[in-house]
């Protein structure tokens, strides 16, 4: 594998990475514990 071929696979996987990182940030994630007493969803910003 030659130094260019590398560098265009690196920059693909980074490609793919930042628009995994998009995605991730519009999806939301819920857990509940206690019976559903307590209740915590998590955006994939990393807000809660």
């Amino acid at each position: 594998m030659d130094m260019n071929e590398m560098m265009q696979q690196a920059q693909k996987m980074q490609l793919e990475l930042a628009r995994a990182q998009e995605d991730i940030k519009t999806m939301t994630f819920t857990a509940s514990a206690g019976g559903g007493m307590v209740q915590a969803t998590a955006v994939g910003d990393g807000s809660v």
